[in-house]
C-alpha cells in the first residue's frame, strides 16, 4: 500500500536528523568509546528513558479515544515491567539500563542520583523538559513528538549500536538485553505512533504541527547526543591551547 503524503512527510522529518547517524552513534559503532564512556551515557540516558512512561501516562489521561488509551496503557505497562515483551521476562525497562550501567562500572545509585547531584548535562535536561512539555499537548501532537519523533528512531539506532557491544566492547548477550528488547518493542510502538497520528491529525494545520514537532523531536535528541559528544569525545579547549603552546 502506498504511503500517504503525510506519512512520507513524517518519515522525512526523522531522516533529516536521525540519531543513528549522529557522530556519537558513529563513534559508538566504530569502537571509539570505552566502558567508562558507556557508563556515563547510561547516567544521562536513564534520566530520559525512566520518565517516558510518565509522559505517555500524561497523554493517556487526556486522550478521548479508547483505542489510543488502550495502546498507551500497554506501552506504559511494558515500560514499567508489568508484562513481558518479545519473549523477554517482565522487567522494568529502565532497570535493564541500570543493569547495563553496572556492567560498565557505573553504580546504580550513582546513576539514579545524577539529577539531584547536578550531574546531568544541559542537553539532557533540555530533552527531558521538551518531552514533559510534549506530554501536555493534544494527544495526536504529543504522540507525534514522543512516539514518531523519538521512539520510532530507537530500533534503527540500537540495531546499529548493539552488535559492537558484543563484538568490540566484549559484553555478553545477557548484558545487552536493554538494547535487544527495545529493538523489538519500539518497532511496534513507533509504527502504532505513526498510525495514530495519521488517523487523528485530520486537518492541514494539525498535520503541519505534527511534522514540525517530529522535526523538533529529532533536533532535541540530536542536541542531547551533541552534549555527550562534546563532553566525552571532543578535546577540551584548554587542552587544545596547551597543545598549541607545546608545538610552538
Amino acid at each position: 500500500m502506498a504511503k500517504s503524503a503525510f506519512r512520507q512527510a513524517l518519515e522525512e522529518a526523522i531522516e533529516q536528523r536521525h540519531s543513528a547517524v549522529h557522530p556519537w552513534s558513529e563513534a559508538w559503532t566504530s569502537g571509539k568509546l570505552d566502558r567508562r564512556m558507556l557508563g556515563e551515557w547510561v547516567k544521562q540516558h536513564y534520566h530520559y528513558v525512566s520518565h517516558f512512561a510518565e509522559w505517555l501516562a500524561a497523554v493517556y489521561a487526556t486522550c478521548p479515544h479508547w483505542e489510543v488509551q488502550h495502546f498507551l496503557l500497554e506501552n506504559v505497562t511494558e515500560e514499567e515491567g508489568f508484562v513481558g515483551n518479545g519473549g523477554f521476562a517482565p522487567v522494568r525497562h529502565s532497570d535493564l539500563l541500570l543493569d547495563f550501567g553496572q556492567t560498565c562500572g557505573m553504580p546504580r545509585a550513582e546513576v539514579m542520583a545524577a539529577q539531584t547531584k547536578g550531574e546531568l548535562l544541559p542537553e539532557t535536561l533540555g530533552l527531558q523538559s521538551w518531552c514533559a512539555v510534549q506530554s501536555t499537548r493534544p494527544f495526536a501532537e504529543a504522540l507525534s513528538g514522543l512516539l514518531v519523533g523519538l521512539e520510532s528512531q530507537v530500533p534503527r539506532i540500537y540495531s546499529k549500536t548493539t552488535p559492537p557491544l558484543l563484538e568490540k566492547y566484549g559484553f555478553a548477550e545477557d548484558e545487552v538485553t536493554f538494547f535487544t528488547l527495545h529493538i523489538v518493542a519500539d518497532a511496534e510502538h513507533g509504527e502504532r505512533g505513526f498510525e495514530i497520528v495519521e488517523k487523528y491529525a485530520t486537518t492541514d494545520e494539525q498535520r503541519e504541527t505534527c511534522v514540525r514537532l517530529v522535526k523538533e523531536a529529532t533536533m532535541m535528541r540530536g542536541l542531547y547526543l551533541d552534549g555527550l559528544h562534546r563532553k566525552f569525545l571532543e578535546k577540551p579547549q584548554a587542552d587544545k591551547k596547551t597543545d598549541k603552546k607545546l608545538a610552538a
